[in-house]
């Protein structure tokens, strides 16, 4: 349907940061090396204060859809309603595809940080 909003769900408690996304994309896509349909961010690694077991830090990494990924699998895009490969081999499964609706509702079954992105 040409006006299904799509979007890209990230349980990124789990997401490894292998950058097995970023190439699958890439490749899929057949993006140069300069350009990226999904791009994974690092954060940290930061301490985040005192855990109960000694210091406690905060390091993870979140693979970021860029307008080119939306271009493709967002709204109107020709591969919306398409699994990404991206989505495929991510090897933790912590990423999921799907209507805004169906990623909302697959959200709500955790109960951890997870990040939604609107496509």
């Amino acid at each position: 349907m040409a006006d299904q909003k799509y979007a890209l769900l990230v349980d990124y408690t789990y997401f490894s940061g292998n950058h097995a996304a970023e190439i699958a994309c890439k490749e899929e896509l057949g993006l140069p090396l300069d350009q990226f349909g999904i791009k994974e961010v690092e954060v940290g690694p930061f301490r985040k204060g005192e855990g109960s077991d000694g210091d406690a830090w905060e390091w993870f990494y979140i693979p970021c859809p860029t307008s080119i990924f939306s271009e493709h699998w967002g709204t109107g895009g020709d591969k919306a309603g398409q699994r990404p490969l991206a989505v495929q081999v991510e090897e933790s499964a912590s990423m999921y595809y799907g209507t805004l609706e169906e990623m909302q509702a697959k959200m709500a079954e955790f109960d951890r940080p997870m990040v939604l992105f609107q496509l």
